[in-house]
């Protein structure tokens, strides 16, 4: 549940956790709304093969979307931010994956967005969604922590 913060270091950290929720909201819900394009874009990164790649495509949406639908509720927060860290984990190894390989991806991440491929721009920003999900997982339970020591 969401309670409100005393500090300010519990604001910001509410409200990162409220901004990546409906940041994965947003993502997810872009590629569910045109999974053909996203399994494009899946396929783009030559790891998986059929069906393997569909079946990613069809269910990861609907996970960002769960997993963001935890951070801005706060039931099972640390769920859904363990999620979305192991999430952009694999995203960071599957593009710098690619970029060995030479391949010209289609990031997918935020469904019909065109961008060009920057490998070092996608790598960074989700590496920073990254450190942010890994610091709210600290911050909470640290403070986890501190109420059971004052119990």
């Amino acid at each position: 549940m969401i309670a409100f913060p005393r500090t300010p270091a519990g604001i910001i950290a509410l409200t990162l956790r409220m901004l990546l929720g409906a940041l994965f909201i947003y993502s997810g819900w872009e590629k569910a709304r045109d999974p053909i394009l996203f399994l494009n874009s899946v396929r783009s990164f030559q790891i998986l093969d059929d069906p393997y790649s569909a079946w990613l495509a069809m269910g990861l949406p609907w996970l960002e979307i769960l997993a963001g639908g935890a951070l801005l509720t706060g039931v099972l927060a640390d769920g859904g931010l363990t999620v979305i860290a192991g999430m952009l984990a694999v995203f960071i190894w599957a593009i710098v994956y690619s970029w060995q390989r030479g391949l010209d991806i289609e990031c997918g991440c935020f469904g019909k967005e065109a961008q060009d491929t920057n490998y070092t721009d996608l790598i960074l920003r989700d590496v920073g969604l990254l450190a942010v999900a890994a610091g709210l997982l600290v911050y909470r339970a640290l403070q986890r922590r501190k109420v059971s020591a004052k119990v």
